[in-house]
């Protein structure tokens, strides 16, 4: 028998401390919900029992998309906000749920929690790669607050906010790859249709192919033939493109190079900034200290130069500087939303002001993607009106050549 000490909610809102003394985390567990508490945190004096505790559980990297998570996140937040305690929560999403990965992410957290863990211990002794630091810290900061279903609806909308910056980046893919489809495609029609035919004509009159006309043949042959290994090659340069990286002097230099892009890095920056304002909005929601909120929130930047300026804000913010002072001397952001985080200071409304720079930066994000549209449109046809040029040449050759064989 061990002696036990708890953290619970009582009535899902009042945070209780107390002791039980129990054989095992699974009977402590249940002695405490049998007293009608909702326990967020059992733990030991007794090293050795925790430790064994801690070996039984194997932890497993499970890949979940956005949609995936939103779904788990919001079914969880739905059952603790009406009451239900979170192994009944688990259990009903096991049975319903239409995702594989939530059934046995659930199964296995229900095993957990059942043997004593609360549901943040669950996520951080199985699932720490898959939901990620940023998730366990917020739950965390939730079941500490006693305001665990607060916290999650906090994180259902940063997830769907997430999901609608993935789909306008994929918005803004959608050009140029159409532009390359179409090359394709016009390339395959001459192979096909087009060139065959012109060039019986031309063999018959016994004409020599101009040196244009020999590349657009060779060109589009490649592309009928070997297609396959265009598409292996494309995804063989994103693979290194990705890869690379990894490394960190060549990111390093990568990242920089973009930040000389025009509007492709105002893209970047409020790409960058809008996740990590969210992050820092939802955090300080929860009560996570602003240092420790800004440290969480840092981790969602991907851009080395961004991150490496933000490092610096955390840095001056640390030596005693206000927020907005910290970001105006490292220059992590611009200057209108160093501003609204100064007023957002002197009028003890921080919180209030992160929510409003989040929603300054998604319309930001949407101008920039009107933009790079616009500019999209007349480089596409740049480089189709090029592309048919060089066939229209090739064609004019071949037929200038052909005439003059006649005379």
């Amino acid at each position: 028998m061990a002696n036990f000490k708890y953290k619970a909610l009582k009535d899902n809102k009042i945070i209780i401390n107390g002791e039980v003394d129990a054989v095992d985390y699974k009977e402590a567990r249940a002695k405490i919900s049998n007293l009608g508490f909702l326990p967020t945190e059992i733990y030991s004096e007794d090293v050795k029992i925790k430790n064994e505790f801690n070996k039984k559980f194997e932890v497993k990297d499970i890949f979940l998309s956005l949609k995936e998570k939103i779904a788990f996140t919001t079914e969880i937040q739905t059952f603790l906000s009406s009451g239900i305690p979170i192994l009944e929560a688990l259990h009903q999403i096991k049975l319903n749920t239409p995702y594989e990965k939530l059934r046995n992410i659930s199964t296995d957290m229900i095993s957990v929690i059942e043997s004593g863990m609360t549901f943040s211990q669950a996520i951080e002794s199985i699932y720490p790669k898959t939901f990620g630091n940023i998730y366990l810290s917020l739950v965390k900061t939730g079941e500490e607050s006693g305001e665990l279903e607060k916290t999650l609806d906090r994180m259902v909308n940063l997830l769907h906010k997430q999901d609608n910056i993935k789909g306008k980046i994929i918005q803004a893919s959608i050009y140029p790859c159409i532009l390359i489809l179409m090359i394709f495609g016009l390339l395959v029609l001459f192979s096909v249709k087009v060139i065959p035919a012109f060039l019986g004509i031309l063999t018959f009159n016994g004409t020599e192919m101009p040196m244009m006309m020999k590349m657009l043949m060779g060109l589009c042959d490649f592309t009928t033939k070997f297609w396959w290994l265009i598409i292996i090659g494309v995804g063989a340069f994103f693979g290194l493109l990705m890869s690379s990286f990894e490394n960190v002097k060549i990111k390093n230099f990568l990242d920089k190079m973009i930040m000389k892009i025009p509007v492709i890095s105002d893209f970047v920056e409020y790409i960058n900034l809008s996740n990590f304002i969210a992050v820092l909005d939802v955090s300080y929601d929860a009560g996570v200290p602003l240092i420790a909120g800004l440290e969480l929130a840092r981790k969602t930047v991907s851009n080395s130069l961004i991150k490496d300026r933000i490092s610096n804000s955390i840095f001056f913010a640390k030596q005693g500087n206000s927020l907005a002072m910290s970001f105006k001397m490292s220059k992590a952001m611009p200057y209108a939303f160093i501003t609204m985080l100064s007023a957002g200071e002197e009028s003890g409304s921080l919180g209030k002001m992160f929510h409003d720079i989040s929603d300054v930066i998604d319309k930001k994000i949407d101008i920039v993607l009107n933009t790079m549209a616009r500019l999209f449109e007349p480089t596409i046809i740049i480089i189709l009106g090029g592309v048919v040029l060089f066939i229209a040449l090739a064609f004019y050759q071949t037929y200038i050549a052909s005439l003059m064989q006649l005379f």
